[in-house]
Protein backbone atom coordinates (compact mmCIF):
# COMPACT_ATOMS: atom_id res chain seq x y z
CA UNK A 1 0.00 0.00 0.00
CA UNK A 2 1.73 3.53 -0.84
CA UNK A 3 1.14 6.59 1.00
CA UNK A 4 -0.31 10.02 -0.31
CA UNK A 5 0.25 13.56 0.98
CA UNK A 6 -2.08 16.03 -0.56
CA UNK A 7 -1.42 20.13 0.09
CA UNK A 8 -4.03 22.19 -1.30
CA UNK A 9 -3.91 25.95 -1.32
CA UNK A 10 -5.26 28.70 -3.28
CA UNK A 11 -2.81 31.28 -4.72
CA UNK A 12 -2.66 35.43 -5.09
CA UNK A 13 -3.73 37.08 -7.77
CA UNK A 14 -1.00 37.56 -10.80
CA UNK A 15 1.35 34.50 -8.77
CA UNK A 16 -0.17 31.26 -10.53
CA UNK A 17 2.19 31.01 -13.57
CA UNK A 18 5.34 32.21 -11.33
CA UNK A 19 4.35 29.67 -8.74
CA UNK A 20 3.49 27.15 -11.47
CA UNK A 21 7.06 27.61 -12.96
CA UNK A 22 8.71 27.13 -9.54
CA UNK A 23 7.08 23.87 -8.64
CA UNK A 24 7.53 22.33 -11.79
CA UNK A 25 11.35 22.98 -12.46
CA UNK A 26 12.37 22.72 -8.90
CA UNK A 27 10.19 21.14 -6.32
CA UNK A 28 8.58 18.00 -8.82
CA UNK A 29 12.17 17.40 -9.62
CA UNK A 30 13.64 17.64 -6.09
CA UNK A 31 10.61 15.60 -4.59
CA UNK A 32 10.72 12.88 -7.10
CA UNK A 33 14.50 12.17 -6.71
CA UNK A 34 13.99 11.31 -2.76
CA UNK A 35 14.07 7.76 -1.95
CA UNK A 36 10.81 6.17 -1.76
CA UNK A 37 8.76 8.89 -3.74
CA UNK A 38 6.84 7.42 -6.19
CA UNK A 39 5.04 10.63 -7.92
CA UNK A 40 4.71 14.39 -7.27
CA UNK A 41 2.38 16.37 -9.59
CA UNK A 42 0.97 19.74 -8.91
CA UNK A 43 -3.01 20.39 -9.93
CA UNK A 44 -4.53 23.81 -11.11
CA UNK A 45 -8.46 23.66 -10.95
CA UNK A 46 -9.94 24.61 -14.27
CA UNK A 47 -13.09 26.40 -12.00
CA UNK A 48 -10.95 27.98 -10.28
CA UNK A 49 -7.42 28.72 -11.44
CA UNK A 50 -5.94 29.97 -8.15
CA UNK A 51 -6.90 26.98 -6.47
CA UNK A 52 -4.28 24.23 -6.62
CA UNK A 53 -3.16 20.71 -5.42
CA UNK A 54 -0.21 19.72 -4.81
CA UNK A 55 0.53 15.66 -4.76
CA UNK A 56 3.21 13.00 -3.74
CA UNK A 57 2.77 9.85 -3.78
CA UNK A 58 5.11 7.66 -1.67
CA UNK A 59 6.17 3.69 -1.05
CA UNK A 60 5.88 4.01 2.68
CA UNK A 61 4.24 6.64 5.58
CA UNK A 62 7.94 6.27 6.25
CA UNK A 63 9.40 7.30 3.38
CA UNK A 64 7.30 10.33 3.44
CA UNK A 65 8.22 11.14 6.91
CA UNK A 66 12.12 10.99 6.36
CA UNK A 67 11.58 13.23 3.62
CA UNK A 68 9.74 15.76 5.65
CA UNK A 69 12.25 15.06 8.84
CA UNK A 70 15.56 16.04 5.75
CA UNK A 71 14.28 19.54 5.50
CA UNK A 72 13.67 19.54 1.70
CA UNK A 73 9.99 19.63 2.05
CA UNK A 74 9.96 22.97 4.19
CA UNK A 75 12.69 24.43 1.70
CA UNK A 76 10.41 23.74 -0.99
CA UNK A 77 7.57 25.23 0.42
CA UNK A 78 9.46 28.51 1.49
CA UNK A 79 9.55 28.74 -2.12
CA UNK A 80 5.96 29.25 -2.55
CA UNK A 81 5.12 30.76 0.03
CA UNK A 82 4.99 34.20 -1.50
CA UNK A 83 2.08 33.04 -3.78
CA UNK A 84 -0.23 31.57 -1.07
CA UNK A 85 -3.43 33.12 -0.41
CA UNK A 86 -4.15 31.95 3.13
CA UNK A 87 -2.39 28.78 4.95
CA UNK A 88 -2.42 25.43 3.02
CA UNK A 89 -3.98 22.46 4.74
CA UNK A 90 -2.43 18.86 4.26
CA UNK A 91 -4.16 15.50 3.91
CA UNK A 92 -3.01 12.04 3.90
CA UNK A 93 -3.97 8.81 2.57
CA UNK A 94 -3.65 5.03 2.39
CA UNK A 95 -3.51 4.25 -1.21
CA UNK A 96 -4.60 0.89 -3.03
CA UNK A 97 -3.63 -0.09 -6.87
CA UNK A 98 -0.37 2.16 -7.07
CA UNK A 99 2.32 -0.01 -8.62
CA UNK A 100 5.38 0.12 -6.53
CA UNK A 101 8.57 0.29 -8.25
CA UNK A 102 10.81 -2.75 -8.13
Amino acid sequence: MAFVRIGQFTALPDTTEQLRAIYETEAIPAIRAANGNISAVLLQQHQARDTFMAITVWSTVEDAERYDRSGQAAAMVDKIRFAFAGPPSLSTYDAFGISQPA
